[in-house]
């Protein structure tokens, strides 16, 4: 190797070695007694060992030559670059709180944007892990920075849908970057650390917070206790996901007997149907080894969403849980489906929905929240999905949710319902009281309303009962079969290797547009 080599590879090795130091000794310690890894460690956590190929690593805030010297930048506060998560292509990014509290210059909002648009060029996932005071204040990095942000902003969301987008919050994210994480299809917060808030006044202890989001405002689906449980759930994620938009989920093997039978199935709900029980006991009995990757946990918990798999092919759960407001279709719930249903269906990933609910309540409070306009969002979500849909109806179908929750003539490739469903325009106790009210107050009259009432109950659940509804197969309510419950795991297996390889298609169109 000639002389002349030596001082540029001396200047290479110099900028190295200043961003594995990244903020100083003394910022790293720091960083660790808050609790959290820094930039580099958490790559080397998510990332298959050896594999992470860094890029933009000369990169320091930049000025003019008659600026003078400026604050140390390592890697301008951002690292980014190619890695393997399980032998997977991702593209990374991590920002790094040790180098000017993580925020965000011109040139490191750029590194992020053209990264995104990378991924998306190799049709690959990108994984972003935030921990950031958010934009450098200056004059300069202000003015070209907010260009950097939108040109980040929009190359998220063009393409939204065509690469999987997860993002980890493991420290602070403010202002106008905070609207980045929730753009992603998948946000991950440390609930210790983790703090993502617009701006203005906060007038909650919580406010921000990753236990905030979860509950209140929807837009965490994973909380994690630290940085090293958040990326492993960023892992497990991916597991279920494919690497873009063309390409199907992964099938893995499963020790899991397709053909499992559950007698605990038939003891899971109640005889009387004014009580409630957890549809995450049926769940956990007919998926893979009883693995349920749950999203969304305790926002909208009417509304059960996540991941499993059955005889190792990965599906998506819309579950209505009647043990939360009966399962109702209220607006956070109808919103917590839609975006669900959004994400299966640009990746191909195959959708069981299983309904118990009362669907959409009705009065005063819930229009003026809008019931009607987000309960819309769900039909014209559907109407549009092409991937495999399988539908199991549990027990109530009531209302509009026979519709929105995959039966009837949505277009579900498999309807299955146990014996116990109801299908009724509404629930047949107030149908006794708006057909039967004279009736009902000459029984009470007579003392002998309770027989009276459920007299004409019982003739009601009779005729709603799927047992009746069952035996007129193209009109009304439909069901392909109904089932033993304890056959629900085979018969949702079949279905799912049934539509393997299904067609489906919409008509042909620049793009719908969604109800407000």
């Amino acid at each position: 190797m000639g002389k002349w080599m030596d001082g540029y590879l001396d200047k290479l090795v110099k900028v190295r070695e200043e961003n594995l130091e990244a903020g100083g000794k003394e910022r790293v310690e720091l960083q660790h007694q808050l609790g959290k890894l820094t930039a580099r460690e958490r790559i080397d956590r998510l990332a298959d060992k050896g594999t992470f190929e860094e890029i933009g690593s000369l990169v320091r805030e930049f000025r003019l030559p008659l600026e003078g010297e400026g604050r140390p930048s390592p890697a301008e506060g951002v690292v980014i670059g190619l890695a393997k998560i399980n032998g997977r292509p991702v593209m990374v990014y991590s920002m790094d709180f040790t180098v000017m509290s993580g925020s965000i210059g011109d040139q490191g909002i750029w590194k992020i944007a053209e990264l995104v648009q990378m991924a998306g060029q190799e049709q690959m996932p990108i994984i972003g892990m935030f921990d950031s005071a958010g934009s450098r204040i200056s004059f300069k990095n202000g003015f070209v920075g907010l260009h950097g942000m939108a040109r980040l902003v929009r190359t998220y969301c063009l393409y939204s849908g065509v690469i999987p987008q997860i993002s980890l919050l493991l420290g602070p994210c403010t202002g106008p970057l905070a609207q980045v994480p929730v753009l992603s299809d998948f946000l991950i917060i440390n609930r210790n650390t983790g703090f993502l808030w617009l701006g203005g006044e906060m007038e909650s202890d919580d406010a921000g917070s990753g236990d905030f989001h979860m509950e209140k405002s929807g837009q965490c689906d994973l909380l994690a206790d630290s940085d090293e449980e958040a990326i492993e759930l960023a892992k497990r994620l991916l597991d279920f996901v494919p690497q873009n938009c063309w390409e199907k989920p992964a099938v893995m093997e499963s020790d899991d007997d397709p053909e499992r039978q559950e007698e605990a199935l038939l003891n899971i709900m109640p005889d009387d149907p004014k009580f409630t029980y957890d549809v995450h006991e049926i769940i956990e009995l007919i998926v893979d080894n009883g693995e349920f990757f749950e999203l969304k946990e305790d926002f909208a918990p009417n509304m059960v969403t996540g991941f499993a798999r059955f005889d190792g092919m990965p599906a998506g759960i819309a579950a209505s849980n009647p043990e939360e407001l009966s399962g109702i279709m209220e607006p956070d719930s109808s919103d917590k489906y839609d975006r669900f249903l959004m994400f299966l269906d640009a990746f191909n990933i195959p959708l069981v929905t299983m309904s118990d609910t009362t669907a959409f309540p009705p009065g005063d409070r819930w229009e003026r929240m809008g019931v009607i306009r987000h309960g819309a969002k769900n039909l014209h979500g559907y109407s549009h999905l092409t991937n495999p849909k399988v539908t199991i109806v549990l027990r109530r179908s009531y209302g509009g949710s026979n519709i929105v929750m995959g039966c009837s003539k949505m277009g579900p490739d498999f309807i299955y319902a146990w014996p116990t469903t109801e299908f009724a325009p509404t629930g047949p106790e107030m149908i006794v009281h708006a057909v039967f009210h004279k009736e009902l107050a000459k029984a009470k009259e007579e003392g002998n309303y309770d027989e009276v009432y459920n007299f004409f109950l019982s003739i009601l659940k009779e005729q709603f009962s799927v047992m009746t509804f069952g035996k007129i197969f193209t009109t009304w309510y439909t069901v392909h079969e109904v089932i033993d419950p304890r056959e629900t795991r085979s018969r949702i297996v079949k279905a799912l290797q049934a539509t393997m390889d299904k067609q489906e298609e919409v008509p042909e169109k620049k793009r719908y547009i969604k109800p407000a």
